[in-house]
């Protein structure tokens, strides 16, 4: 039996999310080796031969493109579908009856239970992967680095300069208009939730990594991140895929959520995803818990001891282990 792990060549005007590949090293982590790269967004592509992959991770761009090649023989876990592609994979019968075949489902958010167990698929919430990342990269090392992941990356104006502009121009849309307006005329900066002292501190990263890289060297900048990660003191963010592999590597997190009307447009990836984690905010404990509709891990700026950040949640702990014990056993049937 061969084994894949995804390749992510999916660009977003000259950008990749370097988050994705941070998903995959999660999967990567339970295979004895990889014998290919399978495209994310070209699952129907000819595969020559049959190979395990973990399903895990976001989809789609490329809704057409399902169901997977037969050869691909898939563990389905952390599995996020946004709900534009959902709408036409789920259309279609065929994929619906591939969905069966692979039951149960397991799902990194609520929205995809959803979307899924209303088609009569069986599905669970199973968490995400990346909290598992601790089976391989966590450190006793502490770097004493504060890191600000992509804080309230939507605002970022310096990703203007990182995109491609004949990328830009050849993908552009009313949609991304929108985004580019908010990049030009933020609405909240991360001097609203931070202390200055502290960002004079603090070094910056961001997810979104030019797309002329090859899949090994984004794979390469992929576990760099993570071994940074693992050996910070503190770690700021609005990235999950940068929040929960601090979760597993023990590494104090803080997510910056916005305001609510924002966050309302992210809530099919971040209903469950976001219930392990502390949540940085300007609104109040009552409203984030009202949007959530459940009790959840709130602190405002001014309830942060700097020097010494909140510990963890350890809520996540079952789920992770839950999702080795399923991953080991994919891996050691026959």
């Amino acid at each position: 039996m061969n084994y894949a792990i995804f390749e992510h060549t999916q660009s977003n005007m000259g950008l990749v999310n370097i988050g994705d590949h941070i998903q995959s090293c999660a999967a990567e982590q339970y295979l004895p080796r990889v014998d290919m790269y399978v495209e994310r967004d070209n699952l129907n592509a000819n595969i020559p031969s049959k190979a395990k992959i973990i399903m895990n991770g976001w989809f789609t761009d490329a809704p057409e493109n399902w169901p997977p090649n037969p050869n691909l023989k898939p563990l389905f876990v952390s599995f996020h579908l946004q709900p534009f592609s959902a709408k036409i994979i789920l259309s279609k019968q065929e994929n619906i009856d591939y969905f069966k075949s692979h039951e149960p489902i397991g799902c990194r958010d609520y929205n995809t239970v959803s979307l899924l167990e209303d088609k009569g698929i069986k599905a669970y919430f199973s968490f995400c992967l990346t909290t598992t990342l601790d089976k391989k990269y966590k450190s006793d090392i502490n770097s004493g680095e504060i890191l600000l992941v992509d804080p309230l990356y939507s605002y970022d104006s310096s990703l203007l300069y990182k995109m491609s502009l004949k990328k830009a121009l050849s993908e552009i849309s009313f949609k991304k208009l929108r985004k580019l307006k908010d990049y030009l005329k933020p609405k909240s900066n991360i001097i609203d939730f931070v202390p200055i002292d502290i960002l004079k501190k603090a070094v910056s990263i961001n997810h979104y990594v030019s797309s002329k890289q090859n899949n090994r060297d984004l794979y390469k900048q992929a576990k760099s991140l993570l071994k940074r990660y693992a050996e910070a003191q503190l770690v700021i963010t609005s990235r999950i895929h940068c929040a929960l592999p601090c979760l597993a590597l023990g590494t104090p997190v803080l997510f910056v959520l916005d305001g609510l009307k924002d966050e309302s447009l992210h809530m099919s990836r971040f209903r469950g995803v976001l219930d392990h984690v502390n949540i940085l905010t300007n609104n109040s404990k009552v409203d984030i818990e009202r949007l959530f509709e459940k009790p959840m891990n709130v602190y405002s700026p001014n309830q942060i001891d700097w020097e010494n950040p909140p510990k963890n949640p350890d809520s996540f702990k079952e789920l992770s282990s839950k999702l080795k014990e399923t991953c080991c056993k994919f891996i050691d049937e026959h």
